[in-house]
């Protein structure tokens, strides 16, 4: 495989050095010029180099622009909230620190600490992120995750403007780290890709190592299916999957599936509508739309380079490349790069947490994943009804300025695209009490069975080793979620329930530990005459077979005798037993009923 050149740093070794050494007062006289600042006003560049008239700015996507900072001056001068009506941005990210950069310019608004007060986009519907870096440095890999997470939830709802101060270092290093989070491209194609639509963006060897690091880190989250044989693929534990998850996932499902894997939550529902015959719910259009957006973007993004000699003209059946295949083998880059990141480390300024060496055995860091559950944590409880809104403040490092407290209450899917499917999807009642409260359709009034749900159930009782046909199709869709976000567009819309069930039972059988040891199922064999005999288990473990068993629970009221031999499946993927045990399980297969019976009282 091809690699393309690694990005140099557009800041020389000696003027890193002498950036650092100059106090931030002196550099901002000296090296931006004071009140002349080029990056404070519009004299210094040509009309197209001003997306947005007034401001040094650029597209990077179709979606999002880079540009210098606002100040109150500007804004009204050239009436910059209608240009931002008109370019529909609904969103703006600051990438600065409050103070800084106070010789440049116009004097700093004394509330906020920039050259602007928030309240003027906020106050026209314009939402306002703050994720501060310092300049010509870097941010701690949580903090990039979290603004790039928010960067790729307001790209939904509109258009989005970043800055930084001039636009370049700090704004690039965030949609560079964007573009490998929607793409999955290297690294170094991303900071290619922003270079060519913002010149000399990216400027320091701190920022481009960062989003190298970025990718590394990604890269170890992406695996869907516990698989060695499949790229990216390793054995993990349920609660590695779901500290994964929390990685990777944000706004509304995140927290809806906060204790639920989604590979299971994204199975269970397409097996329960298929049994019920119903169309595709909001999730799955969600999921399409995704998909599409990116393929559009992605074309875009390799044009470009392809254009500039990046990358070589004809690669579409190249295997190993991300076109297409989504995949992530060409994030492992010249052993130059390397060198020169030893090199880096060794004279680091304000490199934060983000060298390798800090995350290594990131899963197994108690430290790293209590940091990310407690930044995200869902005050929800158990015992509340899922239909309950939920609340999430943005953590500490995240500011934002507006006159109620911020909730990152974000949902699924845009508001226009929820509403349209929801009036195609009019039965509404939740996949399980306990898996989330993403709404799915129960049909009200069953026809009774009919020919696809007694093959759903068929499919889910079938203990045998899958056709070859169905192997194949398994191994397809397994290998395109672990190397592609448009893995899940194929999932959602897979129609076999043969292929879906198959999908189901590998992922619960390939993990590195049962979710259910001999320990769990001591513990509920103890409590097994309780009301509630699953809340013995750990949140995980409970809130993984709910969504399972209600979906057991929907496919086998068309086929009631199918229940045993379906619930039997479940045990051995849930405990590995083999087949000629499952005489050692009367116990569980009483306690699965009981919550059977349960769950069915609640849909009642």
């Amino acid at each position: 495989m091809m690699h393309i050149p690694v990005p140099q740093p557009s800041y020389s070794q000696p003027r890193e050095n002498l950036v650092k050494a100059i106090p931030p007062k002196l550099l901002c006289l000296l090296a931006c010029g004071g009140v002349d600042c080029r990056y404070e006003g519009p004299e210094c560049w040509k009309l197209n180099q001003q997306v947005i008239r007034g401001f040094f700015s650029s597209w990077v996507t179709e979606d999002i622009i880079a540009m210098t900072r606002p100040s109150k001056h500007l804004i009204e001068k050239y009436n910059i909230i209608e240009q931002f009506r008109r370019l529909n941005i609904r969103s703006i990210i600051n990438m600065q620190l409050p103070g800084e950069h106070a010789h440049c310019g116009p004097p700093l608004d004394p509330e906020s600490g920039f050259t602007y007060s928030p309240q003027i986009f906020m106050d026209n519907d314009i939402y306002f992120y703050n994720f501060g870096m310092p300049d010509f440095g870097v941010a701690s890999l949580v903090g990039i995750i979290d603004a790039v997470k928010v960067l790729a939830f307001s790209v939904r709802e509109g258009r989005v403007a970043v800055h930084c101060h001039a636009g370049l270092g700090r704004t690039g290093v965030l949609i560079a780290c964007y573009l490998i989070y929607t793409l999955r491209i290297s690294p170094s194609e991303a900071i290619h890709y922003v270079r060519i639509k913002r010149p000399r963006s990216i400027q320091t060897r701190a920022q481009i190592t960062q989003v190298f690091d970025f990718a590394r880190l990604l890269s170890t989250q992406l695996g869907q299916y516990p698989d060695i044989s499949l790229r990216h693929g390793a054995p993990f534990t349920l609660q590695h999957y779901l500290n994964r998850q929390v990685v990777l996932l944000h706004g509304q499902e995140a927290r809806n599936l906060k204790q639920t894997p989604k590979v299971v939550y994204l199975l269970c529902m397409r097996l329960t509508c298929l049994a019920m015959g119903l169309p595709a719910p909001p999730e799955v259009h969600a999921e399409l739309e995704k998909r599409s957006a990116l393929k559009i973007l992605g074309r875009t993004v390799r044009k470009t380079l392809v254009a500039k000699q990046y990358l070589p003209l004809v690669r579409e059946n190249h295997k190993g490349s991300w076109v297409g295949s989504g995949s992530v083998s060409s994030w492992d880059e010249p052993q130059g790069f390397l060198e020169r990141k030893r090199e880096v480390l060794l004279d680091k300024r304000s490199y934060s947490d983000s060298d390798l060496s800090k995350i290594t055995g990131l899963e197994q860091s108690p430290y790293y994943t209590s940091t990310l559950r407690n930044e995200r944590q869902d005050p929800i409880r158990p015992g509340l009804r899922p239909d309950r809104p939920v609340l999430s403040t943005l953590s500490p490092g995240h500011q934002t300025t507006k006159k109620e407290p911020y909730t990152l209450n974000i949902p699924v899917s845009s508001t226009r695209t929820n509403n349209c499917a929801k009036k195609k999807y009019t039965a509404k009642k939740a996949l399980g009490k306990y898996s989330s409260n993403i709404e799915l359709s129960r049909n009200l009034h069953n026809p009774g069975p009919t020919s696809v749900a007694r093959a759903v159930a068929k499919a889910m009782a079938d203990n045998g080793l899958p056709g070859e046909t169905t192997l194949q199709r398994s191994a397809l869709l397994q290998e395109k979620l672990n190397s592609s976000e448009c893995g899940w567009a194929l999932l959602v819309t897979e129609s076999d329930p043969h292929v879906l069930s198959c999908l189901l039972w590998t992922w619960l059988e390939k993990l590195r530990e049962p979710v259910l040891g001999t320990e769990d199922v001591d513990r509920l064999s103890c409590g097994a005459n309780t009301r509630k005999p699953l809340h013995v288990l750990k949140k995980p473990q409970r809130h993984t077979i709910y969504c399972l068993l209600s979906c057991v629970s929907t496919v086998t009221s068309f086929c009631p005798h199918r229940e045993d031999t379906v619930l039997q499946r479940a045990i051995q993927a849930l405990t590995r037993c083999p087949q000629e045990e499952m005489g050692s399980f009367t116990v569980l297969m009483k306690v699965l009923k009981t919550s059977l019976r349960e769950i069915r009282t609640s849909d009642s």
